[in-house]
Order: C-alpha cells, then structure tokens, then sequence
C-alpha cells in the first residue's frame, strides 16, 4: 500500500500496453492481408488483360509454344510481373523469368490446381518460389479455347517489397506506440497520483487512529465516493475523540474515587495475579509494590486466602469478617465478587476489604455504656427501694433510725441526680446541642474561680492548690462556662484522688497560637495500662474507691468532649503513687 500510485500507474500501462498490441497485431495482420488482397485482384485484371492483348487463347498451347514465348517476351523488361502459361497437363509452355524447357511440371501447384482441377476462375496462393528463392504471390486464370481449359495463365508478384512495406509498418506501429506508451505512462501517474493521494492521508488518518492519535484529521481535497469516505473519516476520527475523552475522564474520576476510598480494592486476574490496588489496601496489607505478583504472596492470612479460592470455585461473591494480625492487628469487612464474562466464566475477581476495627470497638463501648449505666443506675435505685422498704417495715418508727436512713436516701438520691446530670450533659455535648458563647476571656480568673469552686472540697482533706504561670494576663477566645467546667471536672478528680494533706497545682503555660493548662497532683496516680481507656465513659481505674468517692465515672469523658468542641487537646501524664498531670491544650483564636 505505501506504492499504491505506483501499483495503478503499472497496473495502467501494462492494459494499455496489451491493448495496444493486440491492436496493433490485429491491425497490421488486416492491413498485411488488405495489401494482398488488393494485389491478389490487381493480378487477376491483369492476367485477363495478358489474355486479351497477348490473344494466347487463339493459339494451340501445344504446337505454338515458341509464338507464345514471343509475344511475352517484350514483356520482360517493362513491367514486374513474372507471366507463366501452363497446359492443362501441368508442362510450362512459356515463361518471362526462366527457360520453360528447364522448369518442372507445375500440375500440382495450388493455384494450377485450383483452376484446372477445381474449375475455379481463378486460382492464387502464396509461397517462397524455389527458381527465384523469396516468397510470391501467385494468381491464375484459366486459358479457355471452345469454352474448354485448355491451360492457365499465371501472372506473379514478388512479395519482397509488400514485406518491406508491412516491416515499415510494423516499425511506425511501435515508434508510435512507444510515444503513446510513454504518454500514456506519464499521464496514468498523475492520475495514479491524484486517487492514491486522498486514500494514502486516509490510511495514514486511519493508522494515526489506531495508535490512539484521535486528533488526526484528513484536510486534502477530493470528489465522488473519496471525499464521503474521507468525511466519514473525520467524522469516525471526531466520534472517537470524544469518546476517548470522556473515557478518560471517566477513568480519571473511576481511578480518583478508587484511590481515595476508605475501603482497600485489589483486582485479580483469571491468572491469579493482582491487577491493580489501590493506597488503602496498601496501608491494610503493610505492602509497597503487590501489582503483578500472585495474590497469595500479597494475602498474608489463610482466612482471605481460602475465601479468595472459594469464590473461584463457587463463582459466586463471598462475604466475611477476617481479623488480620500484620501489620497491626484489625478486623476487616472482607468481600470477594467475581467478574463473569459473557461465557459464564471468571475473567477476574474484586477484593474488597474494610476495616471495621473501629466500629466493632465503638459497639462494645456501646454495649459497656448501656451495662455501665444500667449498672449505675441499679446501684442507688436498689439503695433507695432498699431503705424505704425497711423504714416501711417500723424502722421509721425508731427517730435516730429514720433519720440515717434518710440522710442516706438523700446522699443515693443526690449521686442519681448528678448521674443523670451527667449524662445528659454528656450527650447534648456530643450532639454538639449545648450553646456555644466564644468570648475574649483571661485564664487567670477562670483559674481562680474554679479554685475558689473546689476549695472547701480541698480543705475537707487538707488539700492545698496551687496556681502556677498565671501572674500575667493570658488571653484566648472561647466559652467561659466550658473551660470553667472542663478546670473544676480535673481539679475534682485531682482532689478525689490525692491522699489528705496533699497537693494540686494548675499551671498555665502559653505559646504564639495556643495556652497549655496542666492540672497536677501528688495523688495515687494512674497504672499504665489504663492510660489509653480513662477517658472512657463510665471507665474506672478503681472501681470501689472511685464509687465511694461519689464519682460517676463520666466526668473524664464529658472534660475530653469539651476539649474537643472548643478545638483543643487532651493528654496525661501519670506515675503509680506518684500523682497524674492531664495537659489541656487549648488554641487562643
């Protein structure tokens, strides 16, 4: 196809030259034979002629042969014909060109033959004269006396000169065909040229498509069936453009959604290998680089491994929990699909895997709330049901009784308020429900204030508190009410739990952009393995001494809760027997 002008220019040439021979061959063979034809009759009126002037059919070709050489003898030299009479038995009776007595009988020759075996009135053939040794042309009349034959007269022609003369022909046909070839060459290029043209930029159109160069287009100009083909091209050509570019977008779109779900996607091939990940199963599986190996090298748990093979023995999607222990121990939501042709048969499989860690935790803090505070709420209920009941049944009769059985009615009473208190504060802080007023305040009297607050409770155990780093004005925007909350809910704690005769300091400490308060004591202290659980709902490091404190196990949490609202963070710091520092951190705009 890179020649194809040179292919219809050949192809062009190569007909004409076949047609121009059969034609020309055809042409000189009917003029050739045209000539003879002309010279054949030619040589006919003249030997009738001979007959008439010479007056041979008058005399007896056997007894007057020497008058009928005479008379043709003048004949010799003035015309090119070679003249023979013959007799009805064959015998030459005169000739022009040889001695009669030499030459042989000419009975069976074709044109004798003709007329005085056939009858016919004239007799002609062509052949190399062996006497004279080049071709002839011969015709024959008969010689008729009392409307008998009685010989044939036979008029011949060299045929040298017709062959020179159908040789100049046969020269002129080629030198004319030649140029005409030539023309004709010369003119099949540049038509060649001007259809190959147009289907050599469609080719190249085409073949730009195929190599994913949609922007190609066929600009030359043509007509007729070339010039739909190329619109339908360069229609074809935009058509795929615009669908390779909304393919690509969607790609695009596909790829940025798979990449960034919080899910982990692997695609495996019907050849077990993996096709394509994405960032967050690289993260779940510990991995860097998986693509292209086989899926149970990257898999490293037989849980996954066996429900991968299942789905390809079943063909059907497959769905479980599975608990990972490398990298780091999770819980993941693992789902295989398989991808199905149209044959029924597994092309490749999606693997699906979500880590549901979080959430099987956050429903087993549920379930510990729900208990928690069932629990919680079962203890003071049954202390009340169970004094009343006994107060009911005559203790109320007894006065010093009835009134500590009262006064303890009263303290379960108290704590199942401030329980329910709790709570509920809890909860509108979490729906993030409670009101917020942002103010411009200064952390030394909210300090001050809150210590004022627990002060007699500190005194009750001969507690001192201490203010530290508050001796020049501290400004931040927040809810006054809140960081008072979040300052008296630690401070109680601290007080709660440090022995008597103790100490709690509140440090203020602050930064460019944020204010750090730490409140501090010399108390019990916190073991190590409860660090990461005390800011739990309901969570107690001890549960007896924290119940017969009073606490409700909440106060921990609503204080991370209010941290968090007001865009700061929550640390400790704590040491068995040595005491427990919990860090606020808290932004000053």
């Amino acid at each position: 196809m890179k020649k194809l002008w040179l292919k219809i220019g050949l192809s062009f040439v190569i007909l004409f030259f076949v047609t121009m021979g059969v034609v020309g061959v055809l042409s000189g063979e009917l003029m050739k034979s045209t000539y003879l034809t002309m010279k054949e009759n030619q040589l006919e009126d003249d030997a009738k002629i001979l007959l008439r002037t010479t007056d041979i059919e008058h005399l007896d070709l056997d007894t007057q042969a020497d008058q009928i050489q005479a008379r043709l003898a003048p004949l010799t030299e003035d015309i090119d014909i070679r003249i023979t009479v013959i007799d009805q038995d064959g015998k030459v009776v005169a000739d022009t060109k040889e001695d009669p007595a030499t030459m042989e009988n000419h009975l069976n020759r074709p044109e004798v033959q003709d007329v005085l075996v056939k009858g016919e009135s004239v007799g002609s053939a062509i052949r190399k004269s062996e006497s004279v040794g080049y071709s002839m042309l011969y015709v024959a009349v008969p010689i008729k006396q009392d409307g008998q034959t009685d010989g044939v007269l036979r008029v011949s022609i060299s045929l040298e000169s017709v062959e020179k003369a159908v040789q100049q022909l046969w020269w002129s046909l080629f030198a004319i065909f030649g140029v005409a070839l030539l023309i004709i060459a010369a003119i099949s290029i540049i038509i060649a040229r001007r259809i190959t043209r147009p289907v050599k930029e469609i080719i190249d159109v085409s073949t730009d498509l195929a190599n994913y160069k949609y922007d190609s287009r066929i600009h030359g100009k043509s007509s007729g069936e070339l010039a739909d083909l190329s619109i339908s091209v360069n229609k074809l050509a935009e058509s795929l453009e615009t669908q390779m570019h909304e393919i690509r977008e969607n790609s695009q779109r596909l790829s940025v959604i798979v990449q960034n779900l919080v899910s982990g996607v692997m695609l495996i091939n019907n050849e077990k290998e993996v096709v394509m990940t994405n960032k967050t199963m690289y993260q779940l599986l510990g991995e860097t680089d998986i693509t292209g190996k086989p899926f149970y090298e990257s898999l490293k748990s037989f849980a996954l491994n066996q429900l991968v093979e299942k789905t390809l023995e079943s063909k059907r999607m497959q769905q479980e929990e599975v608990t990972l222990y490398f990298p780091r121990e999770m819980i993941l939501d693992a789902s295989v699909s398989p991808i199905l042709n149209e044959e029924g048969e597994i092309s490749g499989i999606i693997l699906l895997l979500h880590d549901i860690t979080q959430i099987r935790h956050l429903e087993q803090v549920r379930s510990e709330f729900v208990a928690n505070v069932s629990h919680e709420l079962k203890t003071p209920v049954t202390a009340l049901k169970g004094f009343a009941e006994t107060l009911l049944d005559g203790a109320m009769y007894d006065e010093a009784l009835l009134k500590q059985f009262l006064h303890i009615i009263k303290d379960e009473s108290d704590r199942l308020h401030r329980l329910i208190l709790d709570i509920l504060a809890l909860s509108r802080i979490e729906q993030k429900s409670l009101p917020t007023m942002k103010e411009e305040i200064e952390v030394g009297q909210v300090i001050e204030q809150s210590v004022k607050t627990v002060r007699a409770l500190a005194a009750e155990k001969g507690i001192q508190v201490e203010v530290m780093g508050a001796d020049h004005p501290v400004v931040i925007e927040t809810d006054r009410d809140r960081l008072q909350q979040i300052l008296i809910n630690l401070l109680s704690n601290a007080i709660a739990y440090t022995p008597k005769q103790g100490r709690v300091q509140v440090i203020a400490e602050e930064t460019d952009d944020q204010v750090c308060l730490t409140v501090q004591d010399n108390g019990i202290g916190i073991p190590a393995k409860d660090l990461d659980r005390i800011f739990e709902r309901f969570y107690r490091v001890d549960k007896a001494r924290s119940r017969h404190s009073g606490g409700t196990g909440l106060g921990l949490s609503i204080v991370k809760h209010l941290v968090e609202s007001a865009g700061g963070s929550i640390s400790v710091e704590s040491v068995e027997e040595q005491g427990s520092s919990f860090h606020v951190y808290l932004p000053k705009k």
